[in-house]
């Protein structure tokens, strides 16, 4: 099975269309990294419950949480809302002055010289930043899926290769970094492969 990701890369393109009306040239490839981090850090500060999906019972067998993992899935998205009210957007513009800071495996630093040039009408660095919002934006959607999928008692790998259609060997997950980065290229990235296709120019 490889997971379809339609629903979160139609989300995303919706976004950055309202986003692209709400704010002007010289706002908006800043507004739209700002929602890559408000996300990355959320799923930073979740991340114990996502790993918490994968739990183990007293005859060492992964412990069923729910039988559908929609039901989990759902359950993460509301723990994801909360989070990203309560503990990131009070913090969010402090977070992001640490610039090297890495939340997953990017930090606000090196969005600072795409957002530079984008400003000044570099068209393939504004692309640049509206891929990578998708890229993490379907990558965090697949993270959230892979909990939910630990929560039917599939093991961390089993669930990769339920999502990607791939069977791989790794280190053990412990961390949102590893998790995204698997997930990043094995989904996301091949997802967008086939049915990304960028915005017309902001003009």
């Amino acid at each position: 099975m490889r997971t379809d990701l339609r629903h979160s890369l139609n989300e995303g393109m919706n976004n950055l269309m309202t986003w692209r009306n709400r704010y002007s040239k010289t706002e908006y490839a800043e507004k739209v990294v700002l929602n890559i981090f408000y996300r990355k850090y959320t799923m930073e500060f979740m991340f114990p419950d996502i790993i918490g999906c994968y739990e183990i019972n007293l005859l060492d067998k992964p412990k069923v949480k729910w039988n559908d993992f929609n039901e989990g899935f759902q359950m993460l998205k509301t723990t994801y809302g909360s989070t990203a009210v309560s503990k990131t957007q009070p913090i969010l513009l402090k977070l992001m002055t640490n610039t090297e800071r890495n939340v997953g495996n990017t930090n606000y630093g090196i969005f600072t010289p795409l957002i530079s040039e984008s400003k000044n009408g570099n068209k393939a660095k504004l692309e640049e930043i509206e891929y990578a919002y998708l890229y993490y934006l379907l990558t965090d959607d697949c993270v959230l899926l892979w909990g939910a999928f630990g929560g039917t008692g599939l093991s961390k790998l089993d669930a990769i290769g339920k999502m990607s259609g791939v069977i791989i060997e790794t280190e053990e997950i412990k961390t949102y970094g590893q998790i995204e980065q698997v997930l990043g290229q094995l989904c996301a990235a091949a997802y967008l492969k086939e049915n990304y296709k960028a915005l017309p120019p902001n003009v």
